[in-house]
């Protein structure tokens, strides 16, 4: 099974880094980034956004709110801004298929 865990560290470090060849490795073909503001990311587009370093983004903070081999819900702090971003991870083949989150300044 996936770890989320996994998955969020292979992002802060591919932000981080610019280089998102880690996060492909857990992103299914046809993966789907559901974004707070309408509008999906292709897996391709999801990579390059990451390789780029983001909008710049950070984050941290993750917290587990729940987790199994079908789904995950996370939340996690952004840019240091004080935002929080609730996400819900749908996973199939031992990969991630679609990340929908919602962000929200505290």
């Amino acid at each position: 099974m996936v770890a989320v865990s996994e998955v969020f560290k292979a992002w802060q470090e591919g932000f981080a880094n610019k280089d998102s060849s880690k996060l492909a490795e857990f992103l299914t073909d046809d993966f789907q980034f559901i974004r707070p503001a309408g509008g999906a990311r292709t897996r391709q587009e999801t990579l390059d956004w990451t390789a780029a370093g983001g909008s710049p983004t950070s984050i941290d903070d993750l917290e587990l709110l729940y987790e199994n081999d079908d789904v995950a819900v996370i939340v996690h702090s952004v840019n240091g801004d004080g935002s929080t971003v609730m996400g819900f991870y749908t996973k199939r083949d031992d990969k991630i298929s679609e990340v929908r989150n919602v962000r929200q300044a505290v």
